[in-house]
């Protein structure tokens, strides 16, 4: 009976432990056909089955090794008793020791473990048992991004950058050996560097793939000669076509590689025909680092010449097409402007910016596309200069682009886009050249035209050309998402990315999109369980842009936060700062700065992060514009102003949002506001009309209605709503409010005021928290060793004993605590969690 394959997930980074324990512990004893691509961790495997117990192996292309005497042809001694027998290349071995081999196992005497690539390597007597369910094929998965995560910070030992995991799992393309290995020459060449116990990844990968490169042949050591050949022309091509791989390569190569994962088929394929890549960035690497300029010439010449480039998609085209122009020379421009959009459309963008340098008089088209590739890697300058000094021949098509393209970069940076815009638009003459973007823009601006905003959005994409019409809806979602929808924005904004992804050509324009939806979830959402679940759908995608893991740092420290965790939410902030220090696209290194600074300053005493983010080092505000009076009321927090000072500097902030329509910004600061006591941000949250809205709105409401009421159960109602959705400083912030009168409320709100204080204070590590002045909750040795003596029962004449103490003094211990925690009665002390905490 045929069984089918048995796909193993996988979870951890040591593949070797858990697929020999799997084979070991299976409880039918099925013997196994194990699909070890590249045989990455086999020698691991064999380890641990050795180290287990007796295991005879049989390796086609070494030789032996020692395994039972009944096994006469293959010269096979005592020592590995009655285990398990391991074939390793079974399609190489003597047919007289596989002749063994099966009747050992035929007859149920031992069980076989075979290790192959894939189901290429097997022999047609092995893949015939197997067909007949006799051999039970066993398929390991890949590490998805949330388990790499996972096993990463474990490995670790504490949190880290999305920047590490994003890059390890793109090296890695999830196979456990490769990012275990990675993982490991990360943190030997200082790629990975910890900050504080925060991970990050440094810019700089020179020094992981040159390690890379030195363990290569071990790496590669699985693959044959047809192999490696075929591979070393896909890494240096980068795409080729994958009929190409066929006929040249061979059909056993080509086939083995793709069903081992190695080779994978490009995403999407122009035309039915599919692109080949390699699947993992960390072998392409190794491979390319090895070799010099000279290599890729010859490669050039004996190979890569002879490639058809249209017999396949865009991306063979693009990539045969590029190596064909740095090995024979320049290029025409109409064939360099062709290259450069398929470079944008494929994430090339470093390609796109060296086309200029290739082409001896860059068209005003060339010059605008390289300004997109220069955006696209963060160097804002390079692009704003490209699109300022356009060649004066530049016709109105060209210099309507570049408007286009500079519109796009004054969303995240206004001013220093501004004047590039202004020149442009004088150079196009009076009438405007974007009349579409233009009503867009002015309808998301106004609050009551978002019903007629709407209706134009549905069909613009049908009647103007294409690129102003992305761009508006980048607009469009922005100022909606912003300023007074943000669901609606959210809607507009996720309706641009789905179009991007089906139609191509414009990563850069969807990473924009991708940004703002990010940032807008962590600016209007209140549930940062969803938030953290939204990153990590993010993450899964194939998003190429660094700058969007500084995006997710920040919304990691948003969440931090939120669970009024300082430490934690000033690294991921400073994190981000130096993510976009590197490469600002989406305006957003000031506000990250202002976000460390504001989390340092709200650290009690001295503190490291403090030393690290001074406020003073905080300029005036810059970049994205709708994030910068929150990051104004954050410097305000780390200022060192009296309460009612900062109350009125919130205050005023929020006011000055709300005139000019920045309603998100207005209730983030309003929160804040609220956070320090103010009853004019309670009032003023109560008589606004967005109080009902979901989201931050909400939140803000539920912490103005506590502020203002004067029920207990009710505030108390609310505050146990905002620790149960992730909302732990805020709930804190509630039960604040009651703390110091305790003592007069009723016995069962006390005990349940001070029960969800001490609940909500038990957790790991020692995070410092901006409310942790207000509760006195921890307890002397002696305070524990009295209320351990109560719970037992113990009178106080045998508790003052075991504690060396007079019944007077733990009589007055026991009083202090009843008076502390405002309890009338031993029983209510008894009744609360004291003592409990970690």
């Amino acid at each position: 009976m045929t069984q089918l394959p048995l796909h193993i997930k996988i979870t951890g980074l040591k593949l070797p432990h858990q697929l020999s324990r799997g084979f070991l512990e299976d409880p039918s004893g099925d013997s196994w056909v194990l699909h070890l691509p590249g045989y990455w961790g086999v020698d691991g495997v064999l380890e641990e089955l050795h180290r287990a117990g007796p295991v005879a192996v049989i390796d086609g292309i070494g030789g032996t090794m020692p395994a039972p005497p009944e096994m006469a042809p293959s010269g096979l001694s005592r020592e590995a008793g009655a285990g398990p027998v391991v074939l390793l290349w079974p399609g190489l071995l003597d047919d007289a020791v596989l002749d063994d081999v099966l009747r050992l196992f035929l007859t149920g005497r031992r069980r076989l473990l075979v290790m192959v690539r894939s189901f290429h390597d097997l022999p047609t007597r092995l893949a015939d048992l197997e067909t007949a369910g006799r051999l039970r094929s066993v398929i390991p998965g890949t590490l998805s991004v949330r388990d790499l995560g996972v096993q990463t910070r474990r490995r670790l030992g504490g949190p880290m950058s999305l920047m590490v995991l994003r890059r390890l799992h793109r090296l890695s393309a999830g196979r456990p050996v490769l990012a275990d290995r990675l993982l490991e020459l990360a943190q030997d060449v200082g790629v990975i560097r910890t900050f504080s116990g925060y991970w990050e990844w440094d810019g700089g990968e020179h020094a992981l793939h040159d390690a890379l490169a030195e363990v290569a042949d071990g790496v590669l050591m699985g693959l044959d000669q047809e192999e490696l050949e075929l591979l070393t022309l896909v890494a240096v091509a980068g795409r080729i076509p994958e009929r190409y791989a066929v006929t040249a390569s061979g059909d056993r190569a080509f086939r083995s590689l793709m069903a081992q994962g190695i080779l994978a088929r490009e995403a999407q394929a122009a035309r039915g025909f599919a692109d080949i890549r390699i699947s993992a960035e960390a072998v392409r690497s190794m491979i390319l680092t090895r070799m010099r300029w000279t290599d890729h010439l010859r490669w050039w010449y004996e190979r890569g010449r002879h490639v058809p480039a249209d017999s396949g998609g865009s991306a063979s085209w693009t990539a045969l097409t590029w190596w064909r122009v740095r090995a024979t020379g320049p290029i025409d421009v109409a064939t360099a402007e062709k290259l450069a959009r398929q470079g944008l459309a494929a994430s090339w963008y470093r390609m796109v910016r060296e086309l200029v340098e290739l082409t001896d008089t860059p068209s005003s088209t060339l010059l605008v596309l390289a300004a997109r590739a220069d955006h696209a890697l963060g160097d804002v300058d390079s692009a704003l200069r490209r699109l300022a000094t356009l060649p004066s021949a530049a016709d109105s098509a060209e210099i309507r682009q570049a408007i286009l393209v500079a519109e796009r970069i004054r969303i995240f940076h206004p001013e220093r886009a501004g004047a590039v815009v202004a020149e442009l638009r004088r150079r196009a003459g009076d009438e405007s050249p974007t009349p579409v973007l233009d009503r867009i823009r002015a309808l998301a601006h106004d609050v009551g035209g978002t019903d007629e905003l709407l209706e134009e959005l549905r069909g613009l994409r049908a009647v103007v050309n294409c690129e102003e019409s992305l761009v508006s809806l980048l607009w469009a979602g922005v100022l909606l998402g912003f300023r007074h929808q943000p669901d609606i924005g959210r809607e507009v904004l996720s309706t641009l990315v789905d179009a991007l992804r089906r139609e191509g050509g414009y990563p850069d324009l969807e990473e924009c999109a991708v940004a703002v939806l990010l940032l807008i979830s962590a600016t209007s959402g209140w549930r940062i369980d969803m938030l953290r679940v939204e990153t990590d759908v993010w993450n899964e995608r194939r998003l190429r842009n660094p700058a969007l893991a500084g995006v997710a740092d920040q919304l990691a420290a948003v969440a931090a936060l939120h669970d009024d965790r300082l430490h934690l939410a000033h690294r991921h902030a400073s994190s981000a700062a130096r993510i976009h220090a590197r490469g600002d696209n989406f305006g957003l290194r000031w506000f990250s700065q202002a976000l460390a600074v504001g989390a340092a300053g709200c650290m009690p005493g001295r503190s490291i992060a403090r030393e690290e983010s001074p406020v003073d080092a905080l300029g005036p505000a810059e970049g994205f514009p709708w994030l910068r009076l929150v990051g104004e009321g954050l410097r305000h927090l780390a200022a060192g102003h009296s309460p009612e000072e900062l109350r009125t500097r919130l205050e005023g902030l929020a006011a000055e949002a709300e005139e000019a329509g920045e309603t998100i910004q207005a209730q983030v600061l309003l929160l804040l506001a609220l956070l320090r006591g103010s009853p004019a941000a309670a009032h003023w949250v109560m008589a606004s009309p967005w109080k009902d809205d979901p989201g931050r709105a909400r939140l803000t409401a539920l912490l103005a209605e506590a502020q203002g009421t004067g029920d207990s159960e009710r505030t108390l109602d609310v505050a146990e709503h905002l620790l149960v959705t992730h909302s732990r400083l805020f709930g804190l912030s509630v039960l604040a409010r009651l703390w110091d009168r305790r003592a007069q409320l009723e016995r069962s709100l006390r005990i349940r005021l001070i029960n969800l204080v001490l609940d909500t204070q038990r957790r790991e590590g020692d995070d410092p928290s901006i409310l942790s002045r207000t509760f006195d909750l921890e307890l002397d040795a002696r305070e524990r060793a009295v209320l351990e003596g109560l719970r037992a029962g113990h009178p106080i004449s045998r508790i003052a004993r075991g504690l060396s103490l007079s019944p007077r003094t733990v009589e007055a211990a026991i009083s202090a605590l009843l008076h502390r925690f405002g309890c009338d009665n031993r029983m209510e002390l008894l009744s609360l969690h004291l003592g409990a905490r970690t």
